[in-house]
């Protein structure tokens, strides 16, 4: 009986346990049964496990799961083996632990000395049933249904602290082997920026096209990313392979070299003083550890390539037009937009009710905005800036000529968040849209970034830009055409009669002295309004632009350009030609590397975002709803003058129409609705404001963003909301007891 006890362990079937029922009684006594139970669920329970990581080992999508499998049956089922063998040595020779007098060899004996392996080899199969479900029909077809490697990394690492120290051993040891797979998939992309030739749909690095279709679109993904790689870490992974990529790319091209052959530094060179710093991690791996040997590969990397591949010339240009265009730090070109949307949307309405008279569905077609329209609006702003620049050797407006566009988002496009940033407790942007005031459609500038200056800048933060600028342009548009309303001096002051002729008689006169005087006084409450919002309107635009950007870019700049400190071990011990590199100067060796400079801008824009307001909703749902009501305010205003305008000349030619009469007493009546809503708004914009003032205080006055995360970059941190409404306390108006503003 005992050899068939040690045969089932091995996993041959055997009489004595019938297909994982209860062992036959038959020729047993009750307690040899018990014994024999325990004995029958651990040799059902190999059986199972040595088929299933058979098939996991061989069929597994992913590789780190088919090495786990691998280790499973060649370690710790062959250590299985090897015990049973060694029992079995053990009762042939004999040995007084195991065989009792008169060579008798006790069940309970044989039993206890498998103990230990009862909990260790369930274990081992809940492991087994994590990496691949367990399927009743095992197919040569590699299933889906199974883990990631990432996955099974992180329950290795959390099954090693349940306190048993035979799972923690088997743990770790299964740890090691899975961590040094994923980090052989990680060395193929920081040593050459190549996916893993096998097993890439498990690593956490993914290849797209982009949307050019001309380059290679790379992204991470945070389901197949290890617990113990942190978001910077990653970060900086990521950055490494698309610099690699690209230098690579670049080299291939006819006519170029890679800037690591252009200044003496071969492929072979770097690979092999990053593979060192590979090689001295330690299993299992370490955040810290980890986050160390990439920061020396990327300073690595940065001070041999990527400063010759991205010079500090070309960011500091990108950064200027990030500032004059999507900021509107250029004033003359929002002006521009401003004007030449207003006048192309003018010639619009002009040929519809052309159109509406001859063919209406045509006319109600043309109401959507082209995107030929579009780049023809843009193209006119770029002719009027440069007949405006009279040295004509702007590189700032020819690289925006030939980088900022104006688009209709495409379909499924959100506003972007800040969530995927350097640090995860970023609060995301205000779902609230500003882009479709300049245009009755949503329009928005937008920036498209070519290889290298993507290592530098992300398509979300140039979504996030675009935002701002919608923010931005939206303000400033309603600025100007509230001015503009102050620009008819016709309708301010009294003036003869249009015709020029002399008034007939007296009664004429005095008929024509009330109407104006009645016009005034109804008036009133319509220019007063427009007045307190043109005042709100500006000094939010002043604050916004004059104070918060434009602080929070100089402040940005001046880090840029300031030069990175070579005190730190990692930069020193990471540069590979420490002696070549003095010789190219000192401004190109104390330049920050792309990575840090691309961290402290996703902090940067961060910053920037809380302190414009756009992550607070109910903010900028008030100041949408402003603008809007503006929008139709001023609207309704224009068209009551032109038809008090209209009704004047009637009654200059000695008959009125009652249908000009009825049009303006609508007008007028929509038009106090208007003012109305105007009013309510802007009494909604300033008490949100003021909420905002007692809600940021404290820690919550500026972005808590740490320098670490930010590539040592600290945001600029200057007045807050209470320096806007300090300003806005001197425009206060007060009428029948409630305030405007």
């Amino acid at each position: 009986m005992l050899h068939e006890v040690l045969l089932a362990l091995s996993g041959h079937p055997s009489p004595l346990f019938g297909e994982g029922k209860q062992p036959l009684t038959d020729l047993l006594s009750p307690s040899e049964a018990a014994l024999l139970q325990s004995i029958g669920k651990l040799a059902e329970r190999h059986r199972q496990l040595r088929r299933h990581a058979r098939w996991i080992a061989s069929h597994h999508q992913s590789i780190i799961c088919r090495a786990v499998a691998t280790s499973i049956q060649q370690t710790h089922l062959a250590r299985f083996q090897q015990k049973i063998l060694d029992v079995e040595s053990r009762i042939l020779t004999r040995d007084a632990s195991i065989v009792g007098a008169y060579d008798i060899v006790p069940l309970a004996s044989v039993v206890s000395e498998f103990d230990e392996w009862h909990r260790r080899m369930s274990w081992l199969w809940d492991i087994a049933c994590l990496m691949q479900p367990i399927s009743k029909s095992y197919s040569d077809t590699p299933s889906h249904g199974g883990c990631s490697g990432a996955a099974l990394v992180n329950a290795l690492r959390t099954a090693a602290n349940t306190g048993f120290p035979d799972i923690e051993e088997t743990a770790i040891a299964l740890s090691k082997v899975a961590e040094t797979a994923w980090l052989r998939q990680l060395t193929s992309w920081l040593l050459y920026g190549r996916l893993p030739a096998f097993g890439a749909q498990d690593f956490f690095i993914k290849a797209g096209c982009a949307a050019d279709g001309g380059s290679t679109n790379f992204r991470k993904e945070k389901e197949l990313l290890p617990g113990f790689v942190t978001a910077p870490t990653a970060s900086s992974i990521l950055f490494i392979g698309k610099s690699l990529h690209q230098t690579k790319r670049l080299s291939h091209k006819p006519g170029s070299l890679a800037p690591s052959a252009a200044h003496g530094t071969s492929e072979a060179e770097l690979a092999k003083v990053h593979l060192q710093h590979l090689s001295s991690l330690s299993l299992p791996l370490q955040s810290a550890q980890l986050s160390r040997a990439v920061s020396a590969v990327r300073l690595s990397l940065s001070q041999n390539v990527l400063q010759h591949l991205l010079p500090m010339h070309e960011t500091l240009r990108l950064l200027s037009c990030l500032r004059q265009y999507m900021l509107l730090g250029r004033g003359e070109f929002s002006l521009a937009v401003i004007s030449q949307v207003e006048a192309r949307l003018e010639a619009r309405q002009q040929s519809m009710g052309r159109l509406l008279q001859q063919d209406p569905a045509k006319a109600l077609q043309g109401l959507s905005v082209k995107d030929a329209e579009l780049q023809q609006t843009i193209g006119q702003v770029w002719k009027t800036l440069a007949r405006e620049d009279e040295a004509g050797e702007d590189d700032v407006l020819e690289f925006a000529c030939k980088h900022v566009t104006l688009s209709v988002p495409k379909k499924g496009d959100s506003r972007p968040t800040t969530s995927d940033s350097v640090n995860g407790s970023i609060p995301q942007m205000s779902p609230v849209l500003f882009n479709d005031l300049l245009f009755p459609s949503a329009t928005s500038l937008g920036l498209s970034v070519d290889s290298p200056l993507d290592l530098f800048i992300s398509s979300r933060e140039t979504e996030t830009y675009s935002s701002i600028n919608s923010y931005l342009l939206a303000i400033r548009r309603a600025q100007v055409r509230l001015s503009d309303l102050w620009r008819r001096t016709a309708v301010r002051r009294d003036h003869p009669s249009p015709s020029g002729r002399a008034e007939r008689d007296a009664t004429t006169s005095q008929e024509s002295k009330l109407r104006t005087k009645q016009r005034s006084r109804e008036t009133r409450k319509v220019w007063a309004t427009c007045s307190a919002a043109i005042f709100l309107i500006s000094e939010i635009s002043t604050y916004l632009e004059g104070e918060v950007i434009r602080e929070s870019c100089n402040h940005f700049e001046t880090w840029v350009k300031t030069p990175a400190s070579t005190d730190d071990p990692d930069t020193s011990r990471a540069s590979l030609q420490s002696d070549r590199s003095a010789e190219l100067g000192s401004a190109d060796v104390a330049q920050r590397d792309p990575e840090t400079l691309s961290a402290g801008h996703r902090s940067f824009l961060a910053a920037l975002t809380y302190a414009l307001l756009l992550t607070d909703v109910h903010y900028t749902r008030e100041l949408r709803s402003l603008l809007g009501n503006l929008d139709a305010l001023i609207a309704l205003f224009n068209r009551l003058l032109d038809l008090q305008q209209k009704l004047d000349l009637e009654v200059d030619d000695g008959g009125t129409s009652s249908l000009t009469e009825e049009d303006e007493r609508r007008v007028a009546l929509e038009l106090d609705r208007a003012r109305k809503k105007v009013d309510s708004d802007l009494k909604s914009v300033v008490n949100r404001l003021r909420q905002l003032d007692h809600e940021r205080i404290g820690s919550a006055r500026y972005l808590d963003v740490r320098p670490a995360d930010g590539g040592g970059f600290e945001a600029w941190k200057g007045g807050g909301v209470d320096r806007l409404l300090m300003k806005l306390e001197f425009g206060r108006m007060v009428e029948d007891g409630f305030d405007l503003v």
